[in-house]
């Protein structure tokens, strides 16, 4: 066995000995493979390394630009609220109506106060949530009433239908309420979030009727929330 190797090698060296090119040509294509394959896994090595701390960042706290998103998105559904008051207005002064509705309020804070369980919400927050939401639209309809008395206007045409149209509409505001207040719980205590949440409001929350005493009573339940501590990253700090 020994000799016939020994012989396979030597055929093979004489055959390099009559080729050099060739021979130097196989020398360095397995040189520069070696330095392809190091080449390759230390990329990834680097690629590894440099990926774990802006994972760990990342994961670590919201940035200031989701938390404004979030604050954003909860006013305008407010905003929203408070406008289509106008329309209830309408059609309780159409049909003689009262602007309060106590029934229909305690029906609206049970449910709510229901639901908080569901999307794992304190359910005293909520209420207190939903019942400022009320109060403010009360407001704008009472401000209407007074002005169309003055004017001396005896009804509106075209006004939305208060049970098949207005109602359906503010019941899917009070869903996206509950969304967005489920995205806010984790900060919604935070310092800065309430700071953000009463310069934010002066911005977003405006429209026919929204004056500053509206718009106070509507966010003042988001502003009671105390406890939480939150850590506040920049979305610069977050990219590093």
């Amino acid at each position: 066995m020994g000799s016939r190797v020994h012989k396979v090698f030597t055929m093979n060296l004489n055959f390099f000995r009559k080729h050099p090119l060739l021979f130097f040509i196989i020398i360095l294509f397995g040189f520069f493979s070696s330095i392809t394959v190091v080449s390759a896994k230390l990329k990834l090595y680097l690629t590894a390394q440099n990926s774990e701390p802006a994972k760990s960042v990342n994961s670590q706290a919201i940035t200031i630009t989701d938390q404004q998103i979030s604050v954003d998105k909860l006013l305008r559904f407010i905003q929203q609220r408070l406008l289509i008051a106008h329309d209830v207005a309408r059609w309780k002064w159409n049909n003689k109506r009262p602007i309060e509705d106590l029934k229909r309020e305690q029906e609206l804070l049970l449910k709510v106060r229901q639901q908080a369980i569901n999307y794992s919400l304190d359910s005293e927050t909520v209420a207190a949530f939903f019942q400022a939401q009320i109060e403010a639209g009360k407001l704008i309809q009472k401000t209407d009433f007074q002005n169309w008395k003055q004017q001396g206007i005896k009804s509106f045409r075209n006004v939305p239908d208060l049970n098949q149209t207005l109602r359906p509409s503010l019941d899917k505001l009070n869903t996206e309420f509950l969304f967005a207040l489920t995205e806010m719980t984790p900060v919604l205590g935070c310092a800065h979030i309430r700071e953000l949440i009463q310069s934010r409001s002066q911005v977003i929350i405006q429209g026919n009727g929204i004056d500053r005493q509206v718009q106070n009573l509507a966010i003042s339940p988001l502003l009671q929330v105390k406890g939480a501590s939150c850590k506040v990253v920049s979305t610069v700090e977050a990219m590093v």
